[in-house]
């Protein structure tokens, strides 16, 4: 099986990214324009994943929610995190996985 998609919702720098991936994949681009951010978002799932690892441990090593959470999304302040997973050579999803963090007010 392969990650076949990524959607991303107030990540990091990105707003939204709904992006279709295939068994290989390149991240180019200039300084400063994501690709840390975007790969991190797999390193995020694969924190939560691991032994010893869940969820609030993999927000506490990014410095908390406001760290991981888009600055330019202050209506929706919510983060999202979806993948695809697929059977090699085929473009339909077979598994689906999605997490969703919510930011409590302070005192809550």
């Amino acid at each position: 099986m392969i990650v076949s998609g990524i959607k991303l919702k107030n990540w990091k720098n990105f707003r939204d990214v709904d992006t279709l991936l295939k068994e290989r994949v390149f991240v180019v681009g200039p300084n400063a324009s994501g690709k840390s951010n975007f790969l991190d978002a797999f390193r995020f799932l694969k924190d939560i994943a691991k032994t010893g690892g869940g969820l609030q441990k993999a927000v506490t090593d990014r410095g908390g929610i406001s760290k991981i959470r888009c600055l330019a999304a202050r209506k929706y302040p919510d983060v999202e995190l979806e993948i695809s997973l697929s059977e090699f050579g085929s473009d339909l999803a077979k598994w689906k996985y999605s997490i969703g963090i919510k930011q409590e007010t302070k005192g809550v």
